[in-house]
């Protein structure tokens, strides 16, 4: 899939703790689903999905997690745009947080659905229907990384620069996908 084993001092193992959509939908969503724990000492665990579809058209598209957590029961506390920045070009992303119980996930996510990177449904929709209109059925990517933080506390600037780093150790086959 072109995913690092390492970055930095972190390094990666699969896991199936990340919040997922429901298995039926995620079985109709996503041809590709990455799921990966980064972890390295004295460095905050970074959790990382990558789920990629070739059809965005109808009801197969990719899931926000504004609706993955609040269904599988972790409510999102905040939502606001984010801009990233890789290679001096930047990517619209959204950052948002989720109440897990106790302790809070920071996620830092985007969504590109052939070459828009739309921040919110509606405006994926509205890609989606763009490139329709033009004879295409678009292709689509969400890329989202996230780390647990403490009440209180902000875990965003370590994932941006985790997020720079993740990009920098992955092939441009695989920064070609996520990025175009």
């Amino acid at each position: 899939a072109g995913i690092p084993d390492r970055i930095g001092g972190w390094r990666s193992r699969k896991t199936a703790e990340l919040v997922l959509p429901a298995l039926d939908e995620g079985d109709k969503l996503y041809e590709n689903l990455e799921t990966r724990i980064y972890e390295g000492r004295g460095l905050p665990a970074m959790m990382v999905l990558i789920a990629y579809s070739s059809v965005q058209q109808n009801d197969i598209h990719v899931h926000r997690p504004e609706v993955c957590y609040p269904a599988a029961g972790f409510p999102i506390i905040s939502s606001r745009n984010a801009m990233l920045t890789f290679d001096r070009r930047p990517i619209e992303a959204r950052e948002v947080v989720a109440n897990r119980g106790g302790l809070l996930e920071r996620v830092i996510y985007w969504v590109r659905v052939g070459d828009q990177f739309p921040t919110t449904w509606i405006d994926q929709r509205i890609a989606m229907a763009a490139a329709n209109l033009k004879g295409a059925i678009p292709d689509g990517v969400l890329v989202r990384i996230s780390t647990l933080e403490e009440p209180g506390t902000s875990t965003s600037p370590e994932l941006k620069t985790f997020i720079d780093a993740f990009l920098r150790a992955s092939p441009p086959s695989f920064r070609n996908t996520v990025l175009l």
